[in-house]
């Protein structure tokens, strides 16, 4: 029965994915929505090869009807049904219709269908498409299911009228049988409902053929059982002498070694299964022998490195202090170009200070803000050095000054377009550095010059040496890349990962374009980094 109801469901399934594909095609859907009686005159043959190609995938298809939205049928082909009492269904139906309406038993499928182009709640309603079907496939998927030559298989409706059954006859008194049956205790009788339209699948099978070869069972199952039981303590007695002896032994060794250990070995004597095994477990004591001694080689090895690596974070926190040092000295040199009222020496001194102390702060997270704030040290330094033929504009949305980025992301790639872009051009160049927020919350930054820019074929080798320099045991030399272009792209890489990009765009002679986009992340207090 459950087989039964599988197959039912699965052909219900089919005729909904055959009646959607059919009545949400274009054509159908035009049909419907024209109101202009010339149009659908014409459209009538492309309406009649669809329905006829929709009756070729299923034999028992016989016909097809389509209602309009006032319930009128505007269109048919094949098998015709009076026309139904209901005009108009909001939901998949199923109706039967018995032989005083046809002369063969028929059930129809009735969808109702919508217009595509609205949404769910306000649906169209275009009207309503009957699908005329033969029960005879029904009757052949009841009879291949049947277990004895006496048992009843019959399909009924919603209001208990019979479908169909296992000798595809149809009648009255089958329902008075059936009554008869439930209550008889020489039948089993079970009922299935289906789900899909509410029929029920009702089986009844007369108990004495069902239990007629039980006997034969029976007696069949205790010769069974001996022989079994005589197969049994024969390989008892092969399992002990051959198999269970040999285990004994080898798990009193591997009790014993566990204690003692050493060079010892299991000594074999049969050599099958056991054997095997025993042959390995002393190849495996002599691999971990092997591991042992590797370990302890690979250890020595390990703690000779972190040896080193501690030196080597000693010596750096050593050569922390020559910047200190140097910054220090600026100091000096400041205050000395104060005395001596040099005012431009004690500004660039200053801020060529700034840029010494920013750059050994301890934390690798800034704000925007603190970035900003180095880069302008930085600009002075550079309106200084050229007299103001080189400028650096600052384009700032004043809402991402508290978004964490990483310390010495903007000034490295604006040296990069100073030195690269427009320290070689003989007229006024521009850096013009632009932060801004992009519509999935991530800041963007665009650093542009109006510099020499590169040629084409420099531009796409510079790219693809960037996309190779996160590939495992790659290498690329700083310097192709441009003043910290490469520890810049690196680091986003690593702290970011895929949610960051690096992009570089440059014309010849018109400029070069590097864009950063990163995710956002805010301080949780405002001003500190």
């Amino acid at each position: 029965m459950l087989q039964i109801e599988e197959t039912m469901v699965s052909f219900f399934s089919d005729m909904d994915g055959i009646s959607y594909s059919l009545l949400y095609s274009p054509t159908i859907q035009s049909y419907l929505s024209s109101t202009n009686v010339l149009s659908r005159i014409l459209m009538d043959k492309e309406i009649v090869s669809e329905f006829s190609s929709t009756l070729s995938l299923k034999k028992n298809m016989k016909g097809i009807q389509l209602y309009d939205s006032e319930g009128t049928m505007i269109t048919s082909i094949g098998r015709a049904v009076e026309p139904s009492t209901k005009k108009r269904v909001s939901s998949i139906e199923y109706t039967v219709l018995h032989p005083n309406q046809l002369n063969a038993t028929y059930y129809t499928i009735a969808v109702p269908v919508y217009n595509l182009q609205n949404n769910y709640v306000l649906r169209d309603y275009r009207g309503m498409c009957v699908f005329i079907m033969d029960v005879a496939n029904l009757n052949s998927i009841l009879s291949k299911s049947k277990i004895s030559n006496h048992s009843e298989l019959l399909l009924v409706d919603q209001n208990n009228n019979i479908i169909a059954g296992t000798d595809g006859a149809i009648n009255t008194e089958e329902m008075d049988k059936l009554k008869k049956w439930s209550e008889d205790p020489r039948y089993i009788v079970q009922n299935i409902t289906l789900s899909y339209n509410g029929w029920k699948i009702i089986s009844v099978i007369p108990k004495k053929e069902l239990l007629q070869d039980l006997d034969i069972i029976e007696r069949l199952n205790v010769a069974t059982y001996l022989i079994i039981f005589s197969i049994f303590c024969l390989f008892l007695l092969i399992f002990y002498s051959r198999i269970l002896k040999p285990v004994k032994a080898l798990l009193d060794f591997i009790k014993s070694y566990a204690k003692s250990g050493g060079p010892r070995r299991f000594n074999v004597v049969y050599y099958n299964e056991i054997g095997v095994l025993a042959n390995n477990l002393n190849q495996m004591l002599d691999n971990i022998d092997q591991l042992s001694r590797n370990v302890q080689i690979v250890q020595k090895q390990m703690y000779e490195t972190e040896i080193i690596k501690k030196q080597m974070e000693i010596s750096a926190y050593r050569n922390q202090i020559n910047p200190h040092f140097l910054y220090n000295t600026l100091e000096s040199i400041r205050a000395i170009a104060l005395y001596h009222k040099v005012g431009e020496i004690a500004d660039i001194t200053a801020s060529l200070s700034n840029m010494f102390r920013y750059s050994v702060k301890g934390t690798h997270l800034v704000t925007i803000r603190d970035e900003i704030i180095h880069l302008k040290e930085y600009a002075k330094i550079i309106e200084f050095r050229f007299g103001g033929k080189i400028q650096i504009v600052i384009q700032t949305d004043e809402s991402l000054l508290a978004v964490q980025t990483l310390k010495m992301l903007l000034q490295p790639i604006v040296e990069n377009a100073v030195f690269h872009g427009l320290e070689k051009k003989i007229d006024p160049g521009t850096v013009l550095v632009r932060i801004e927020s992009t519509t999935v919350k991530k800041c963007k930054i665009t650093i542009q010059d109006d510099g020499c820019g590169m040629e084409e074929q420099q531009l796409r080798n510079l790219s693809k040496s960037l996309q190779q320099f996160m590939t495992p045991g790659n290498t690329v030399n700083d310097e192709k890349l441009g003043i910290g272009l490469s520890n810049i792209y690196r680091r986003i890489k690593l702290f970011y990962e895929d949610e960051a990009k690096l992009t570089i765009d440059s014309i010849l002679n018109k400029g070069t374009t590097v864009s950063i986009t990163f995710p956002i992340y805010r301080q949780t207090e405002e001003g500190g980094s």
